[in-house]
């Protein structure tokens, strides 16, 4: 038996996903473990864990890991710099001397860069016998170090079921500060047709940077700036932010005006003086646009190839992802659900994979069935957290749980509904999501007011996979991505007024398109209540209030209940009515 891990250990979203004998069996995110949102910065022990747990191993019996150059304690590697490594050894020394403290952390791709300077290998800088005996795998374990865009590219290509595609890769910064790629996969291998390198022309760090001046937590809330700026009009900042973000002349590349990430940020605090928030979101989504659209005309043209796939954080705005599908000349379009570095985990470990079993990418490429890639609770699990909460419940059976969820969200109620594995990424996918009727125009308020949450961002439906085209515009190029809410469509007219609670002010929505065979208890759901009500679409919203990560156990999905965020909880086979009348 093969048990390969990958670790993604960046400041600000770490994971570890597990592959056994070639099969991805489980992937976590550390924040849904610790409860610290966003939590990075170190090894994922909590994760590492969590995904050994559920394949019933442990760390000795890991064969192979792969890595991503992120976070790790400094005394892992040896400094190809003789100055650098000297000041390593001082400073242990001293840490040594007056007690201990906490280890001293390093960036992986710091060390990346010396090497590369000094002409020597990566890997006689890692002492990987220190690593493998301190963090308790066995020693004979393999390791090797994968590049952060030649992840976020493998990931997209191989899950988007393809075959032959063109790949566009897009995020803050990557190693040695690469910010895209745009390549093509063939034959289970991608080859790069450009680069975009450094942090000034970087369409992520542009985002982030508006995000932040418009006094919202960058790397967290760059949705909240999308939800915002369909309220706005791009026009009066357009010019000026174009100076800060565009496409190079040839058409492949990003470039801007500056020299640098805090030259170019002091210039949009300087340049958004005297404008509302909302023409400040609604320039920067338009400029970024503007320049990522055009890319992905000119790479498929380029190539020939009108199948695209995508992954990095830029991807996480989904109205970007809407605009590449309409284009004419892309056929299809895939996302891959965890396209933030947290999904950087399952890609160390998918191309470690492809290390030990050459051919892998191309003999293994499918079309992703979904990523309820985490823990599941036991129904003895879920009964002990009930009593410890002095709460009554009824154990029922799933036709029952069913009839009474569909019935309290037709009345008006806001059902928790914790089933099955907990999803991987950052989108609830209707196994810890919060479940309401997608009727009341209110709720948009009244839901985000109990769960703390920004009151202009929409809430998203969730459709039966069969009302789809009845539904929304445009379903065809991207109804894969669509089954883990990664792009939005046009809501056709005719349901804007059935469905307020789910269109957003410009008349999209971001559903999850939901699939019998993928999900079926939620696809019951949704089925029973469109019987009761003749809506195929319900309501669906992550099971987690303000800051805090998606519910990941039993005891964080009843506390919800008995903090008033949710009206009735639907946990495994329990039914808990809670105290509303």
């Amino acid at each position: 038996m093969s048990l390969v891990l990958g670790i993604a250990n960046t400041s600000h979203d770490s994971s570890a996903a597990l592959f056994r004998d070639g099969r991805l069996v489980a992937a976590i995110s550390e924040e849904r473990l610790s409860r610290i949102k966003c939590d990075g910065g170190a090894i994922p022990e909590r994760a590492i864990d969590g995904v050994l747990k559920e394949a019933g191993a442990t760390r000795r019996d890991v064969t192979a890991i792969g890595l991503i150059y992120a976070d790790f304690p400094e005394e892992y590697f040896i400094r190809p710099n003789a100055l650098k490594e000297l000041e390593r050894k001082l400073s242990r020394l001293r840490r040594r001397l007056v007690g201990g403290g906490e280890n001293r952390m390093v960036w992986a791709n710091h060390v990346l860069k010396e090497a590369m300077a000094a002409g020597v290998p990566m890997e006689q800088c890692f002492r990987r016998e220190l690593f493998l005996e301190r963090e308790g795998f066995d020693k004979g374990a393999r390791i090797a170090f994968f590049d952060h865009h030649d992840i976020h590219a493998h990931l997209a290509a191989f899950y988007s079921g393809f075959g032959d595609c063109a790949v566009i890769t897009m995020d803050g910064e990557g190693d040695l500060e690469e910010c895209h790629t745009s390549s093509v996969f063939r034959g289970g291998r991608h080859q790069r047709c450009h680069v975009t390198t450094g942090v000034a022309n970087s369409a992520g760090h542009f985002y982030m940077a508006i995000t932040q001046l418009l006094g919202f937590r960058p790397l967290r809330h760059e949705g909240k700036v999308l939800g915002l700026a369909a309220f706005g009009d791009p026009r009066p900042l357009y010019e000026a932010f174009s100076k800060a973000l565009r496409l190079s002349p040839e058409g492949t590349r990003l470039v801007s005006d500056f020299r640098g990430d805090d030259e170019r940020f002091d210039y949009l605090k300087r340049a958004i003086q005297g404008f509302s928030r909302e023409q400040v979101a609604a320039a920067a989504q338009q400029v970024l646009e503007d320049t990522v659209v055009p890319l992905a005309r000119n790479l498929v043209r380029e190539t020939g190839l009108a199948r695209v796939a995508l992954n990095g954080g830029v991807f996480a705005n989904v109205k970007l992802n809407q605009r590449i599908a309409a284009l004419p000349e892309v056929e299809k379009i895939f996302v891959f659900p965890g396209m933030s570095d947290t999904g950087n985990s399952v890609g160390a470990a998918l191309m470690m994979q492809d290390a030990l079993e050459p051919g892998f990418l191309a003999r293994g490429q499918h079309r992703l069935r979904d990523v309820y890639w985490g823990p599941e609770a036991t129904d003895d699990e879920i009964e002990e957290e009930l009593k410890l909460q002095n709460l009554p419940y009824e154990k029922l059976s799933e036709e029952q749980i069913i009839e009474r969820a569909a019935q309290a969200i037709a009345k008006g109620d806001v059902v928790g509904w914790f089933q099955g594995r907990m999803e991987f990424g950052p989108r609830a996918l209707g196994n810890r999501s919060m479940v309401g009727r997608p009727t009341d125009a209110d709720i948009n308020k009244t839901l985000n007011d109990r769960l703390e949450r920004t009151e202009f961002m929409p809430f998203a439906p969730s459709a039966l996979v069969e009302y789809a085209d009845e539904l929304f515009v445009g379903v065809d190029k991207a109804a894969h991505p669509a089954e883990f809410m990664t792009v939005t469509f046009d809501v056709k007219p005719e349901w804007h007024a059935r469905i307020p609670a789910v269109v957003h002010v410009d008349g999209t929505a971001r559903p999850q398109l939901v699939r019998q065979d993928t999900n079926p208890r939620y696809w019951k759901l949704i089925e029973r209540y469109r019987q009761l009500s003749g809506i195929p679409v319900v309501l669906n919203t992550s099971f987690n209030v303000h800051e805090e990560p998606i519910v990941c156990g039993p005891e964080e999905g009843i506390r919800a209940l008995a903090e008033d965020r949710i009206d009735r909880l639907a946990i495994g086979n329990y039914w808990v009515q809670g105290t509303r009348p």
